[in-house]
């Protein structure tokens, strides 16, 4: 390899960057049947996994019984009682605490899901409506 210069498949990986970070920022429908309509719907957003240097991460694991993947950071789900599985990552630390959060969700209303943390540890993980 020449210096700076990329050979056919480090230029490939680099070309396919944007759209690994724009997979991070995907939507996961957790529920069965046809999609429903926004006003129908509630939307559940956590930090996407690449996190571009965040100091605390909210990664959300499950939505009830259905398992998020990592190249989710937004889930849809029909209205009513959820079970949400969350981790808050600590980046400084590399430290890690999973929450359970119960939530009553309302169709059409979009959610957030915020960490209440210090530098050191992830206290609790709570959901804002927005």
């Amino acid at each position: 390899m020449q210096h700076g210069r990329l050979t056919g498949l480090a230029a490939a990986a680099l070309g396919a960057w944007p759209a690994l970070v724009l997979t991070g920022c995907g939507t996961l429908q957790a529920y069965d049947g046809a999609r429903l309509p926004a006003a129908a719907r509630a939307t559940v957003q956590a930090d996407p996994v690449i996190s571009a240097g965040l100091p605390v991460q909210v990664i959300l694991r499950k939505a009830g019984d259905r398992t998020v993947p990592a190249s989710r950071a937004r889930v849809e789900l029909a209205p009513g009682h959820h079970v949400l599985i969350v981790d808050c990552r600590i980046a400084a630390t590399g430290a890690t605490a999973r929450f359970a959060i119960e939530a009553e969700l309302e169709a059409g209303r979009a959610y957030r899901l915020e960490a209440d943390a210090t530098a050191q540890r992830c206290k609790a993980v709570r959901l804002e409506a927005r």
